[in-house]
């Protein structure tokens, strides 16, 4: 079975071609469906419906983001380049914006997304 990726928000940095991991919910208790939410990969990603499940040992399905599983096999995240948020000037390293302008812009954005389903162009 492969994986479908994560859903789409002009605002999620992660890669749009891979379905990404959300690590533990004690360390992240707001990633819930439709939430933007940072990734394994350190990429930001929205909270897809279902949640891949997997036992211990068990094999993983296809599609997953290699980053995300590398992190959470005890590997490092990829090196991103250090910016500064186009919207409230602190440093990120999420490109023009930085992870939390994303959210506020991605939690006004996702109850209208039938009606902009365009990509909203984030300077990247």
């Amino acid at each position: 079975m492969r994986l479908a990726p994560n859903p789409h928000s002009p605002y999620a940095d992660a890669d749009p071609e891979t379905r990404h991991i959300f690590p533990s919910p004690i360390f992240f208790p707001d990633a819930k469906p439709g939430v933007l939410a940072l990734t394994a990969c350190e990429g930001m990603a929205v909270v897809p419906e279902q949640l891949a499940e997997t036992g211990p040992g068990a094999e993983l399905p296809e599609g997953l983001c290699p980053a995300c599983v590398t992190v959470m096999e005890g590997g490092a995240p990829p090196k991103r380049p250090s910016s500064q948020c186009g919207e409230c000037g602190t440093a990120t390293w999420h490109g023009k914006l930085c992870a939390l302008c994303r959210q506020d812009l991605h939690e006004a954005w996702w109850p209208t997304r039938e009606q902009q389903p365009a990509v909203v162009e984030t300077g990247e």
